[in-house]
């Protein structure tokens, strides 16, 4: 007996989104010069795709200023870098080709002109991400929280100015806003969640309402790619976190409608190949 075709439903947001593009068309402007060694200050992005393919052309990735030679190329990524960084790699002569994501430097901005201005400055997020330490280092002693139980925790005084990670999400972000609010008589929240993040993420909940199962593309140290599948897991369905097509399990064989979700660092070619798997299995 002949077999049904799977039917698979790509979720309407996925992709490179506006920071990435930006990130990644730096870093390729910077191959292309072919004038000087190039580094990336951190990843580029989070995704071990295109890292190997810039790093097989030469790019290479440190994680400090002092590791950067002098007279060379270095690209900022998309999550940015704290201002004394910044000047560190003026310092060494290094030629500094900004990519980081408009939205972050929205962010960077906003903590500067609170901060300026004399407000206590709070950032919720993760403290390891790359986005949060370059925005801590445009505030005078700013304190990152990641939940409501930090947030309660905290002693405030006088005015406060509260600031998110782009990538988290909305009703994480509302709790701890929620928590402050009863704490601080001043207080200013500042709405910095990229729309893109958001608009994946409902995008991905419609998506799970019309599939049997849900595979979520992305690099896993990825933190949009990581809050895409918490969405999907909580909608109940079969869903999986996989990198490439050769981490798609055998059990996503077993159901007829699957959707395709995928980070904003997941290039194409990456969703093109798991989708031309899917259909082989």
């Amino acid at each position: 007996m002949k077999k049904n075709k799977k039917t698979i439903i790509r979720a309407d947001e996925m992709g490179f989104c506006l920071g990435v593009r930006r990130a990644v068309g730096t870093l390729e402007e910077a191959v292309n010069f072919e004038d000087s060694e190039v580094y990336t200050l951190g990843p580029i992005i989070h995704n071990p795709r295109v890292i190997n393919d810039f790093a097989v052309r030469g790019v290479k990735t440190v994680e400090s200023p002092e590791d950067v030679p002098s007279d060379c190329r270095v690209i900022i990524r998309a999550h940015g870098i704290p201002p004394q960084t910044r000047e560190a790699l003026n310092r060494r002569g290094s030629l500094v080709m900004d990519g980081t994501c408009p939205k972050v430097i929205a962010s960077q901005k906003t903590v500067r002109k609170y901060s300026s201005l004399g407000y206590h400055t709070v950032i919720v997020g993760d403290p390891d991400h790359g986005e949060i330490k370059g925005l801590a280092g445009f505030a005078d002693n700013p304190i990152v929280i990641s939940d409501p139980e930090e947030a309660g925790n905290l002693s405030l005084k006088g005015p406060v100015m509260v600031i998110s990670q782009t990538t988290i999400k909305q009703d994480e972000y509302d709790r701890v806003c929620h928590v402050l609010k009863e704490k601080c008589a001043d207080l200013k929240i500042v709405e910095s969640i990229c729309s893109a993040t958001s608009k994946r993420q409902e995008a991905l909940k419609e998506l799970c309402t019309r599939v049997d199962a849900c595979l979520i593309i992305g690099g896993k140290d990825s933190a949009n790619t990581q809050r895409l599948y918490k969405t999907a897991q909580d909608t109940g369905i079969p869903c999986w976190y996989i990198q490439d097509a050769s981490e798609i399990p055998q059990e996503a064989a077993g159901y007829d409608i699957i959707g395709l979700s995928a980070g904003a660092s997941t290039p194409d070619s990456l969703i093109g190949e798991v989708e031309e798997r899917l259909r082989s299995m």
